[in-house]
């Protein structure tokens, strides 16, 4: 039955695809070039597990430092617009009513709740097990990501450093520490990138797998999939594992709106269109983006602040609340550390383009990378109220980039600057974790967030009288000691 479907997609293939020359032009790159490099060795994997292990204990550190506001996981928005509570929930219940952001991450509910009820099953409160996905997730992508730079190429010494950037980053202190989505979906970013990197061809199974964690934690997400698919199969190959990959999340998303109260099917447009209420011009035009929309902002939050993180002040937000924001801040006065840093990180940036250039036999996949941060910067220029709030899915792509420095004229030079940014940027991004902190802190206590931002609350999207609101409302210049930018 098998071959029966494969002939008969075979003539349909060649129907289509074959008679407008599309597949000749596709299939004319030399892919073969990709299978001649060094294959991993089990000396690499282990080196690998004890990054991640590296990785897990940072996680672990940033829990402990955020746990001192433990109303990061009770009240909403405390921490860039994040959806700490909401997450929380999703892993271990299928009662609960916040399910409804399957509209945007298709599979989410299905693919961790077995996790999370396995966790609570052993003991875990609901918070802990979730806590434990992150942490756990957090290791996965540095072992991930120093398996996917030792298949480009780089000396085991060097995976080390640049996994060791990888972890001192804004975006993996910040953002390990709290419980989202983003670092599953970073996850699934890192199994797409080591595939495109990956020496030996794959089974077609494992490219579908790709395509289910890709789609399936957050639509935008399918990109990597389709773009490392693109630099590794042929047309033919690639067309027909995008369409059943489709298919099979289809599958499981139906599955999962019957299993989970509220959930959403991401393929209805409906659901889709209400997504532009987060773009910065929308949100802009309504008067509700305190912010301003400034592209050249959000592709600085995608190239610098993902690595070396700027200070946070409080923001107003929809539905009468307030959060946390980053987009426009300033190096904060009297500290070195945050300028050393960025000019480092973004010198070191720079090298790596020019070795990514150098790299010959890297050029398919380096045109992925390409493609890839060209849709992430084109994408986020214009979405999401906190650019940073999605670092974790920039993180991989910066750092690679970067990573490449060691392929470029002076590679020594490329080495020291990788070690100021995890010295300079590591004591920098430390610092803006213990300032996010205590402004979550500081937010938790004030009455307007305490009366709105409560998840119980806040979940339904309760809103004030205008009495109420104005008796209640703050000034948010310079509130909780931060430094608002004009």
């Amino acid at each position: 039955m098998i071959s029966a479907v494969q002939n008969r997609y075979d003539k349909l293939f060649d129907a289509t695809f074959g008679r407008l020359g599309i597949a000749g032009l596709w299939d004319r790159f030399d892919r073969t070039i990709l299978s001649s490099r060094q294959m991993l060795v089990r000396t690499d994997i282990v080196f690998a597990l004890l990054l991640g292990l590296a990785g897990m204990l940072a996680s672990i550190w940033a829990f402990s430092q955020t746990g001192r506001v433990p109303e990061l996981h009770t009240i909403a928005d405390l921490w860039m617009t994040a959806d700490a509570p909401r997450y929380a929930e999703n892993m271990v219940t299928t009662t609960d009513t916040t399910h409804h952001r399957t509209s945007v991450h298709p599979l989410f509910s299905i693919l961790l709740f077995p996790f999370g009820t396995l966790l609570t099953a052993l003991g875990a409160d609901s918070l802990m097990a979730a806590k434990v996905l992150v942490v756990a997730a957090m290791a996965a992508n540095v072992t991930m990501f120093s398996l996917t730079i030792r298949l480009l190429g780089l000396p085991r010494p060097l995976v080390g450093i640049f996994s060791l950037l990888f972890i001192a980053s804004s975006a993996f202190m910040h953002w390990s520490g709290i419980v989202e989505s983003y670092p599953f979906s970073c996850l699934s970013i890192l199994v797409a990138l080591f595939m495109m990197f990956r020496v030996n061809k794959a089974h077609w199974g494992w490219w579908v797998l790709v395509n289910v964690l890709t789609l399936g934690i957050l639509i935008t997400n399918w990109i990597f999939a389709l773009i490392a698919m693109a630099v590794r199969l042929n047309l033919k190959q690639f067309v027909a594992i995008t369409v059943s990959s489709f298919a099979l999340v289809v599958c499981l998303a139906v599955i999962q709106n019957a299993i989970f109260e509220k959930a959403v099917l991401f393929f209805n447009p409906h659901t889709l269109t209400r997504e532009t209420q987060y773009f910065q011009t929308s949100l802009a035009a309504e008067g509700l983006y305190h912010e301003g929309w400034r592209p050249s902002a959000n592709l600085r939050s995608i190239y610098v602040t993902t690595v070396v993180g700027m200070p946070a002040y409080v923001v107003p937000e929809k539905f009468q609340r307030i959060t946390t924001s980053n987009q426009n801040s300033t190096f904060p006065e009297g500290e070195i550390a945050p300028p050393i840093a960025a000019a480092a990180w973004v010198l070191l940036f720079l090298m790596g383009v020019w070795g990514a250039v150098r790299r010959k036999e890297m050029h398919l996949p380096m045109i992925g990378i390409s493609l890839m941060l060209l849709f992430q910067s084109a994408l986020h220029a214009i979405y999401g109220e906190v650019t940073s709030l999605y670092a974790l899915n920039f993180l991989p792509l910066v750092v690679i980039v970067a990573a490449c420095a060691w392929f470029a004229p002076l590679r020594q030079a490329s080495v020291a600057l990788a070690c100021t940014v995890i010295v300079f940027g590591g004591m920098n991004n430390e610092r803006r974790l213990q300032q996010y902190t205590d402004l979550a802190g500081c937010m938790a206590d004030i009455e307007l967030v305490q009366r709105l931002q409560t998840w119980e609350i806040a979940k339904d999207e309760f809103l004030l009288e205008p009495e109420e609101y104005e008796a209640l409302k703050v000034d948010l210049h310079g509130l909780c000691n931060t430094k608002t930018p004009s």
